[in-house]
């Protein structure tokens, strides 16, 4: 049987009820499995698995009258056809994406515009549901900043991406709307429109808070204005007045949500949200009466440097020495529990050379996580992971782990520096060698030249290992400057 009873209203229903479920709803999405593994200096491998329970409560409730059950004699077909949350991701190309349904069944990824339609319906939903529903211009609005992707203007206009944490100046909003929302803008259009959606910014901010991002739509909403020109519902012929009539609209229906006070903090928050991110859906066919898993398994980009935000504010736990930034850089990756089910979360390499130490939870403004209520932890040189069900935890933060070699790895590298140094003193001493002092000598540059050619498993290992065979490398060259002093001025014995 197929689930024939629900239109496109009741699957839309159902899926943002599973994005943001009430009370009685909240235990569907039972647990969520992470775990990251770094590849590379520049691959993270993120494999998810989300644990649903039956959903036949959810789709009875909403499969009403009653009546259209005739059929099966009140009871839901043994396959339906929904739209599951997988998770909600950053705005950024897909990379080696693959999604599974129950049974290793197909899952397919809808696509981003649906995405935003079935966001855009769960803003409505969570706004109407305190008495504040955005009205059609509002909504046009919320649709325009879930549909903009920052690759719009970093991937087609990159001279124009602010650096670090700068926002988007007046000249780069001006150039980057009339390239992209063929609008011709005078400055001081860009400007009233700044100033007009100012206010607006920093409420929809202070709800999600999280640190600003220059290219997110919510953070700049001006940004957003193109994608509302390209929405195939709004008028062809919009002009400047009628985009400030929309944007008027819209800073109005945030002034009116904030007047709500702490109820429509979930509202504000979410429209802010997906400014950044974006819901993955996938559409699957599952027995309405049996628990259903969803395997996610994407490619990331590595985040991994030098130093830890954590140098320097906590000595207890990072050090902040020369050889600290030399063996132990950190890597970071984001935790996303997706909801009120217990969370497993794990990062490990696939390269036995590298090993990780020193995990610590720490929010989005990089300040460690006092409370992360866990519940049970596993931990060796290769691997980090723990588990919580406390619905307390953070809904967002970024597991910090610092990397280094393997201690077999490192104890040679450490002699092989050592010896180094003691030559290229020794060499640097004023006084004469004689022909069994000089092989002696070249012993450890032998050592040092055969660590620097040998190539490393993988481009983590060689990107840890980055700073030591540069201090290898300046040792080889001082001693072959101390050789050459040696030459010149005669601190040797003639051969």
């Amino acid at each position: 049987m197929t689930a024939t009873y629900l239109d496109l209203t009741d699957v839309d229903k159902i899926t943002t009820m599973l994005l943001a479920p009430p009370a009685q709803y909240e235990g569907l999405r039972r647990r969520v499995v992470d775990q990251f593994t770094l590849v590379s200096a520049n691959r993270c491998l993120l494999q998810r698995s989300v644990n649903w329970g039956p959903l036949d409560p959810l789709l009875t409730a909403v499969a009403r009258p009653l009546h259209l059950l005739v059929n099966t004699g009140g009871r839901l077909p043994d396959e339906v056809s929904v739209l599951l949350p997988v998770s909600t991701m950053p705005k950024r190309a897909l990379v080696a994406f693959n999604l599974l349904g129950p049974g290793g069944s197909d899952a397919h990824l809808m696509p981003y515009p649906a995405s935003v339609v079935t966001q855009g319906n769960l803003v409505a939903r969570l706004a109407a549901g305190i008495g504040h529903p955005p009205s059609e211009a509002s909504r046009f609005v919320i649709d325009a900043i879930s549909r903009f992707r920052p690759g719009r203007l970093s991937g087609n206009h990159p001279a124009l991406v602010p650096q670090g944490t700068d926002s988007l100046d007046v000249r780069a909003l001006r150039e980057y709307l009339n390239k992209e929302a063929d609008l011709a803008l005078s400055e001081a259009t860009v400007r009233s429109w700044t100033g007009i959606v100012a206010e607006a910014q920093v409420i929809l901010g202070r709800a999600l808070a999280e640190p600003f991002d220059p290219l997110s739509s919510s953070d700049n909403l001006l940004l957003a204005v193109g994608e509302l020109r390209r929405d195939p519902r709004v008028p062809d012929d919009l002009d400047e007045a009628g985009i400030e009539a929309y944007l008027r609209e819209f800073v109005a229906w945030i002034d009116e949500l904030r007047a709500g006070g702490d109820p429509a903090v979930p509202v504000l928050s979410t429209v802010a949200e997906y400014g950044r991110r974006w819901e993955a859906l996938a559409a699957v066919t599952l027995d309405p009466y049996r628990p259903a898993l969803i395997k996610m398994r994407e490619e990331r980009r590595t985040l991994v440097d030098r130093w830890s935000p954590l140098r320097g504010a906590d000595r207890s736990m990072w050090s902040s020495s020369l050889w600290s930034w030399l063996v132990n850089p950190v890597a970071l990756v984001d935790l996303d529990p997706g909801g009120p089910g217990s969370y497993h979360v794990s990062v490990g390499t696939d390269d036995t050379s590298i090993e990780i130490r020193n995990p610590i939870v720490i929010d989005l403004f990089n300040r460690p996580v006092e409370r992360t209520f866990v519940e049970d932890v596993q931990r060796n040189r290769e691997v980090y992971a723990y588990y919580t069900t406390d619905a307390r935890r953070p809904a967002r933060a970024k597991l910090l782990v610092g990397l280094s070699v393997s201690r077999d790895v490192s104890r040679m590298n450490l002699a092989i520096g050592v010896l180094m140094v003691l030559t290229v003193g020794l060499s640097a001493l004023p006084f004469q060698l004689d022909t069994n002092a000089v092989a002696v000598v070249a012993i450890p540059s032998s050592f040092a030249a055969t660590v620097l050619l040998t190539r490393e498993r993988s481009s983590l290992a060689a990107w840890v290992l980055g700073p030591f065979k540069l201090v290898l490398l300046a040792l080889l060259m001082a001693l072959a400057v101390t050789a050459g002093m040696r030459a010149a001025f005669g601190w040797h014995t003639s051969l």
